[in-house]
């Protein structure tokens, strides 16, 4: 890590010039340690978001380079301008250059058939004494061959190369790197994606005028868009919330352990909160919110809660009724709450789980099937590699007896989670929390959907689409027959109470 390292959206970044990476790397060499550098553009960005595992990854890499002119603007907006775009297809020719002088040998790994070869004997023209100490380009699929993954590692460690560049594409390349890192005797691993093609002269790079204005995303989308579609204009547009979260609540705000202010919307109280408060409320009040539960409210609740006054005082009895709906949020700041934010229960879960992996919270899952709970568990596990899940359970549909839920209780309280994150559906999550109030010690979270969206097992709407307020029409066209009466209901209700001033 450089003494010039920042925080930045949702990871950190070494605020460095070119010129200063490359000194970097000359000195993580000479430490003689097993040090890599990663370049985080816009698409790493966003799996960063939602990949446990790629985000440890990099909060342990020793440098981080901005790669990506987006990226730069973005700092710049955020009052926190980045030096320099260091993109990996810049930076490793400045490197070869240093190791051409410096007498450092390199290792290529990645690419085609035959492009790894090819490359090397053209940087050998272009950086005279530049000593390639071996080429491999392995096979599409050799991760999941124990032979050519053992063949690799020996290949490299007999080579003794001072650096070793891997141009897998990510996340592979990085995923590959830190499984074998300790068996891998290298001092410095540059993670290179394109750039072995590039040097090669098999793939052309964007013209200079075309990086410089931030469109080489733009020009390698036109070059392959089968390819490249949907990752740039699918995938990608997540970096524009992604952006709006950070900017708003980054990690040097300060967080309120104060219960939220509520705005009543059909009579049930709406916790006028973001995120981040939200998060920093249950953290800091955890020992004393122990045994009582969130609600994670949106139009079809809050209509319900209106027709039904049991269903109500349930909402209104919960820690928080946190706004899942974003036109909850929007009402809130239409009566005069500017700074009342949407936190959906899909968004919040993996929000804590996160940070969870740091402060050790434990975790328990109640709801939902035994298979989209073992599928949950196993992407939990893979996305948050210190996550601590100290129980899951899938109760039948029917109403438990009251033996069976002591059982289930004593079998909870036994595991200590912290949090209890409840998957049932409303009504039926919000009433069970209300039911066991005070009976569990830890906070119950009912996140309906969540369960399903982080196990793989239902697709969410992509971001832009609930930017659009449109995430429920987006779910009716996935499941009308379960959906079409409710969502028709509710929402000409809704549009209607509201407009007359209920």
């Amino acid at each position: 890590m450089s003494a010039k390292r920042i925080k930045f959206l949702n990871t950190h970044v070494d605020n460095l010039t070119m010129e200063e990476a490359v000194r970097e790397a000359k000195r993580l060499i000479l430490e003689g340690k097993n040090s890599y550098v990663v370049t985080p553009n816009v698409d790493h960005i966003v799996k960063i978001e939602h990949d446990g595992l790629f985000r440890d990854i990099y909060e342990k890499a020793d440098l981080v380079l901005t790669d990506g002119k987006p990226l730069i603007w973005m700092s710049r907006w955020m009052g926190a301008p980045i030096k320099e775009k260091i993109s990996g297809s810049d930076y490793f020719p400045e490197v070869c250059r240093m190791a051409a002088k410096e007498g450092f040998s390199i290792f290529l790994l990645g690419a085609a058939e035959g492009v790894a070869k090819k490359a090397a004997v053209n940087l050998m023209k272009k950086y005279k004494n530049l000593k390639i100490a071996g080429v491999y380009s392995p096979s599409y699929a050799f991760e999941n061959d124990v032979e050519e993954i053992a063949y690799i590692i020996k290949k490299i460690n007999t080579a003794k190369p001072d650096i070793l560049c891997i141009g897998l594409g990510t996340p592979k390349q990085e995923k590959f790197y830190h499984r074998y890192k300790d068996q891998l005797k290298v001092p410095l691993t540059l993670h290179i994606g394109a750039t072995i093609d590039f040097e090669a002269g098999v793939v052309k790079r964007a013209p200079k005028w075309i990086s410089y204005m931030g469109l080489e995303w733009l020009y390698r989308l036109l070059k392959e868009p089968r390819r490249l579609y949907k990752r740039y204009l699918l995938e990608d547009v997540e970096i524009f919330p992604i952006f709006l979260k950070y900017r708003k609540y980054g990690s040097g705000s300060k967080v309120s352990a104060v219960q939220p202010e509520t705005c009543s919307i059909l009579g049930v109280d709406i916790a006028v909160t973001n995120m981040r408060s939200v998060i920093g409320y249950l953290t800091k009040n955890l020992e004393r919110l122990r045994g009582e539960y969130v609600c994670v409210s949106n139009v079809h609740t809050t209509v319900m809660a209106y027709n039904d006054e049991a269903y109500c005082r349930i909402q209104n009895e919960a820690a928080l009724a946190i706004p899942d709906g974003k036109p909850l949020s929007l009402i809130c700041r239409l009566r005069g709450y500017k700074d009342a934010k949407r936190v959906a229960g899909p968004d919040l879960m993996p929000e804590i789980l996160k940070l969870s992996e740091e402060k050790g919270y434990r975790h328990y899952f109640y709801g939902s099937t035994e298979e989209t709970l073992s599928s949950l568990e196993a992407n939990l596990k893979e996305r948050y590699p210190r996550l601590n899940i100290v129980g899951i359970y899938s109760p039948p549909f029917r109403k438990l007896t009251p033996e069976e839920d002591a059982e289930i209780m004593q079998e909870i309280s036994r595991a200590r989670p912290d949090f209890l994150w409840v998957g049932l559906g409303a009504p039926k999550q919000e009433r069970w929390m209300y039911e066991h109030k005070g009976k569990v010690d830890a906070v119950m979270l009912g996140v309906g959907a969540a369960f399903d969206f982080h196990a793989g097992t239902a697709k969410r709407a992509p971001k832009w689409i609930q930017e659009f307020y449109l995430e429920w029409l987006y779910r009716l066209i996935q499941d009308p027959k379960r959906l079409l009466k409710r969502y028709v209901r509710s929402n000409i209700q809704f549009i209607w109470l509201i407009l007359t001033g209920r």
